[in-house]
């Protein structure tokens, strides 16, 4: 293990890396369902890697081949995956709530020969693949005997594999500069584009996470669709560096349920599950009786003392900022039993990225003991900025990883250099050309700023900054997160500002934290639709926008807002799948609350 050349992280390609992992960890357990029922060694999983691919390669696929995934997270995709990419195939997956339209855009862009489903998806799959003239070869499923026209199950593709199959020849013949999978954008500005990743941009942003942060060995839960690039990065590629245990998580409802199994060492969410976590938190403390209620309530408030003072620029001495570490630690160990019941005692660190959240989210899971870092990425970038440990600065996406250079362009763009850039979009050269220049630099199309520190903070999408009819610039990002972090009452805000007098916005109440609000506000037992009518609720929210506009300019300040009565989720008409607002159809969808706002 002291020699760098063999180390699972400093392989060239996946396939070699995967390798390296089997013959280091071989014992180690890799790969597990949230029941226990199915559990391999990484020197199983090594076998059962070898079987997949001999099978696919005997169904025809080849290096350079595309092979579509639409699955949960299953092991069977994180198998099928990396059986693929041995072959030098590229993988991709496809959300699973996507329609048979837009199944089909990606199979034809991605020139995919097969397709692995299972029988849920199954008639939307063989929809999308009956428009494409034959394109797609075979369908795969993962759980049946295949008896579709048309399909055929991988038991049966594993048991019939290519003739004289040279595995070791397959793998080894990866270069670093090959694709390794695809990863289609959530399409809020348009058709989905496919971003293509080689074997050198995951395994640079492997070896810069390293560089950086502490790296899981004991396990990690996979959760975020493996069509989504967090979920490629912190799951199933970042398993790799040190043989940690992925658990497969196939329903994001099991994620509380495979904490409580796995107890990770490292955990990335998008902020809405994060959220969730701190309800939990703060429902655990409030149901204690007074006394331990106040003990932990008073670990939580030193806590939230001791991260601002400590983090970068905080301006606190050092003997003070000491003082409040001391006495944090000291009482600390009174929340230990309710991490411990989530799953959260055994995290060396905990990530936040993938849509806007609150500083005060981070902050709160840093009092209670989860070293949460606040972090930034995209799917032509990689996750490419991250908070450290020991050294971040709330409200901040954190630092450049090592090897990725940052600048701002004159209007405040965010471009990024690196080997973490994408190698460009699949059959779209004039939009790569649009992201990518040609000195190499990737435009994020995120507006930041960049302090004497080097921290940096991203302000918004440079397509969403809205304009008041007063010539006034400012971020609906920035004014929703204020409003959010005030409260763990609030689900999702819309900020409504754009050729207008005055700022308003659209709000919903967090499902789960409603329910203990309402119980102290002595409205226990409403439905949402019943609470957003409480004169009392309403009071409540009222509150939390007038503590929020204290902390926003004059201009950003909401003047009105309408709180609507239903909770939206992930991948419904007003988010997509990773929870990001879809804020031209919510303008369309609520045009008549929002012109209410308005009306004189």
């Amino acid at each position: 293990m002291n020699d760098t050349a063999v180390r699972p992280l400093h392989a060239a390609t996946v396939p070699e890396a995967f390798q390296r992992t089997v013959a280091q960890y071989g014992d180690k357990l890799a790969l597990r369902s949230i029941d226990g029922s199915v559990k391999l060694t990484w020197s199983e999983m090594g076998d059962r890697v070898r079987s997949i691919a001999a099978g696919l390669a005997g169904a025809g696929l080849g290096a350079g081949d595309t092979i579509a995934i639409m699955l949960p997270n299953t092991p069977e995709c994180h198998l099928v995956d990396f059986g693929a990419v041995h072959l030098g195939a590229v993988p991709f997956a496809i959300f699973n709530s996507s329609p048979a339209e837009q199944i089909a855009h990606q199979l034809a862009n991605a020139d995919a020969r097969l397709v692995v489903t299972e029988q849920a998806f199954l008639p939307k799959v063989l929809e999308a693949v009956a428009s494409l003239d034959g394109q797609v070869e075979q369908v795969i499923l993962v759980d049946g005997a295949g008896d579709v026209d048309g399909t055929v199950s991988l038991a049966t593709v594993e048991a019939a594999p290519a003739e004289g199959f040279d595995f070791e020849a397959a793998w080894r013949a990866v270069g670093p500069d090959d694709l390794v999978t695809l990863i289609y954008t959530s399409g809020t500005t348009g058709p989905p584009k496919g971003a293509q990743w080689t074997h050198r941009t995951v395994m640079a942003e492997q070896r810069a996470l390293d560089a950086a942060l502490p790296m899981p060995t004991d396990g990690i839960i996979s959760f975020l669709p493996m069509a989504h690039a967090g979920g490629r990065i912190t799951a199933h590629y970042m398993a790799l560096g040190y043989g940690a245990t992925i658990t497969a998580c196939p329903d994001m409802k099991e994620v509380p349920i495979a904490l409580g199994t796995a107890h990770p060492d490292a955990f990335f969410s998008v902020p809405r599950l994060w959220e969730k976590l701190q309800v939990a938190i703060e429902g655990m403390i409030a149901a204690q009786p007074d006394e331990q209620r106040a003990e932990l309530e008073e670990v939580v408030e030193v806590g939230l003392a001791r991260v601002r003072a400590v983090e970068a620029g905080s301006g606190v001495p050092t003997a003070e900022a000491a003082e409040l570490v001391e006495r944090h630690e000291a009482i600390l160990p009174r929340l230990a039993p309710f991490l411990g019941r989530l799953g959260l005692d055994n995290l060396k660190a905990a990530f936040v990225g993938g849509a806007p959240s609150s500083p005060e989210l981070s902050q709160f899971f840093r009092a209670v003991g989860v070293p949460m870092l606040e972090a930034y990425g995209l799917t032509e970038g990689s996750l490419n900025v991250f908070n450290r440990v020991d050294d971040y600065k709330t409200g901040t996406a954190g630092k450049p990883l090592p090897g990725v250079e940052v600048r701002l362009a004159d209007d405040g763009e965010l471009l990024c250099r690196g080997e973490l850039n994408f190698a460009g979009y699949r059959k779209q050269p004039e939009a790569t050309a649009d992201a990518l220049d040609s000195d190499g630099w990737l435009h994020t199309g995120d507006i930041a700023s960049i302090d004497e520190e080097g921290f940096i903070a991203i302000v918004d999408r440079k397509k969403e900054i809205i304009i008041s009819s007063a010539g006034k610039n400012m971020s609906p990002a920035n004014i929703e997160s204020a409003v959010r972090g005030e409260s763990s009452l609030i689900g999702q805000v819309v900020a409504i500002g754009d050729a207008r007098k005055y700022v308003t916005a659209l709000i919903t109440l967090d499902p789960e934290a409603a329910p203990v609000h309402a119980k102290r506000l002595g409205l226990e037992g409403l439905s949402l639709e019943e609470l957003v009518e409480s004169p009392a609720l309403l009071a409540e929210v009222e509150a939390i926008v007038d503590r929020a506009n204290q902390r926003l300019h004059g201009n950003e300040q909401i003047k009105k807002f309408a709180v609507l009565g239903s909770a939206w989720l992930p991948d419904s008409d007003e988010l997509t799948p990773t929870a990001k607002l879809k804020r031209r159809i919510i303008h369309v969808k609520y045009a008549d609350q929002i012109e209410g706002l308005y009306a004189e």
